[in-house]
């Protein structure tokens, strides 16, 4: 992993900010695996297609109710960019050591890479680059998968034209997806009340024999 960290490169990709993002990948992605059914016929390409459904859900929700004031969204019918306060990324299934190419494309497409406005942005080479360093660069979100189909890592990452990366940094998955609180101990079932035991009344109170 790089030494380098995203907030290093561009400061509004805050900590806390892609972790939120992450924890939305792998909450939808592990979901989505929770309710497949893999003996009616579900398969991975149906359980990746309801988990970017449901991460395009989550997203879109957290973007307009203005939960998360730092969140904008791209979208033209499924397909998305995620916006980080001016920042772009774009984030896929699949590793990021090698990430297939029309992602790269796509990033850079979307993010407007042929409009020379957009050079001064951080992840196109601006003030918050190296100079000379190549580029232009993009951000993309890599959410990893293990032999189950559950997300096991979400790396973030810049990528150039040519597909050369840098600056890999995989959210931490503790805060990303912490593990379950352990069970709360079963309470000691109550006690009925007892009963009061009422003497009989002995018939010399009434006056009788």
């Amino acid at each position: 992993m790089s030494p380098v960290v995203p907030w290093d490169v561009c400061p509004a990709l805050e900590l806390p900010r892609l972790v939120t993002l992450a924890r939305f990948a792998v909450d939808a992605r592990n979901s989505a695996l929770a309710d497949a059914r893999r003996s009616e016929g579900d398969t991975n390409w149906g359980i990746g297609c309801r988990a970017y459904e449901r991460f395009l859900h989550k997203l879109t929700r957290a973007a307009t109710s203005g939960e998360l004031p730092w969140l904008d969204l791209l979208r033209d019918g499924l397909s998305l960019t995620i916006v980080v306060d001016g920042v772009f990324i774009r984030a896929y299934t699949g590793r990021a050591e090698k990430p297939d190419m029309k992602h790269v494309h796509a990033a850079h497409l979307e993010s407007g890479v042929d409009d020379d406005r957009q050079l001064a942005l951080p992840f196109f080479g601006g003030a918050a680059e190296e100079p000379d360093d190549g580029g232009p660069w993009v951000w993309l979100m890599a959410v990893e998968t293990d032999h189950e189909g559950r997300a096991a890592r979400v790396t973030f990452f810049q990528a150039d034209p040519q597909g050369h990366t840098r600056h890999a940094w995989d959210a931490p998955m503790e805060l990303v997806s912490p593990p379950p609180e352990p069970p709360k101990p079963a309470r000691a079932p109550a006690r009925p009340a007892r009963k009061e035991r009422i003497a009989p009344v002995s018939g010399l109170l009434f006056g009788t024999v």
